[in-house]
């Protein structure tokens, strides 16, 4: 019961602008749980995705139920929703850094700072680089920003949607998996080397992280950490003294106390 509330929140996060899904499942402590599953499948192992059913079926519900209703709701309270995901986000940090400190691991602040600063850079760069003069998309350039684009979905506080900046490829890419039903037997195939991408780079990710998770715990958790605190400022819509900003702070309160509670009582939620 758990899996599937917290998948909820998580497939909410998918779909929101600015909000990693990813991010949002480390901090309700699922992520290194699905990593394994995923990094130990093989057909001995098929059982083993039955853990994984009520996370999809969470995440499927979050996307298509609560997602588009609350795209809805962000085209008119952006202000407000951005405060509550912050209180999310910023709701779970406790915990995961007590979940270290439980594993015997400690907490780095250099790796940590780093990771802060590198996730500000990422916000930074977009908004002074012009994407004017763009090639057309090539295959290389396509299979290189599927390999991208789930980096930043496996990666918490990573946003595929700046390295599709980066490469100049964000509305075209954008626009090939928003209306994937419109798209032409060309379009189709020019696809093909993204998809490809998408799956190199999810079995690749998915056992360097996994690796890491085990071998190198301090400074992965701690550099997930800053990845994610640091790209929280992206979503930060600002300070304002009014009726509007005094409720999206106490909404943000609210959503902090929230994801701290599902966090210590994730035992007691069956």
């Amino acid at each position: 019961m758990y899996s599937f509330l917290v998948s909820i929140l998580i497939g909410i996060g998918v779909v929101l602008p600015g909000v990693s899904g990813s991010a949002i499942a480390i901090l309700v402590g699922i992520y290194d749980k699905v990593l394994t599953v995923l990094n130990d499948f093989s057909i001995k192992a098929l059982k083993k995705i039955i853990i994984l059913f009520p996370v999809i079926i969470g995440i499927m519900v979050g996307v298509v139920i609560f997602g588009n209703i609350l795209l809805k709701i962000y085209e008119y309270y952006e202000f407000q929703m951005k405060y509550i995901f912050i209180g999310l986000i910023f709701g779970g940090v406790p915990i995961l850094v007590n979940e270290l400190k439980d594993k015997g691991g400690v907490l780095k602040m250099k790796p940590l700072i780093f990771s802060v600063i590198f996730s500000l850079l990422l916000i930074v760069i977009p908004s002074v680089i012009s994407y004017d003069n763009v090639s057309d998309l090539n295959p290389i350039k396509l299979f290189i920003a599927g390999i991208l684009y789930i980096s930043g979905k496996i990666i918490p506080g990573i946003s595929s949607s700046f390295f599709m900046m980066l490469l100049g490829m964000y509305e075209k890419v954008l626009l090939m998996l928003s209306s994937p039903f419109s798209l032409s037997y060309f379009e189709w195939i020019s696809l093909i080397p993204f998809i490809i991408g998408i799956i190199v780079g999810a079995i690749i990710l998915i056992k360097v992280v996994n690796y890491l998770f085990n071998k190198r715990l301090s400074l992965t958790y701690s550099i997930i950490i800053g990845f994610v605190c640091g790209s929280t400022l992206s979503i930060f819509p600002g300070l304002e003294f009014s009726f509007r900003g005094i409720l999206s702070m106490i909404f943000m309160v609210i959503s902090f106390l929230l994801t701290n509670y599902l966090s210590k009582n994730k035992k007691k939620i069956t």
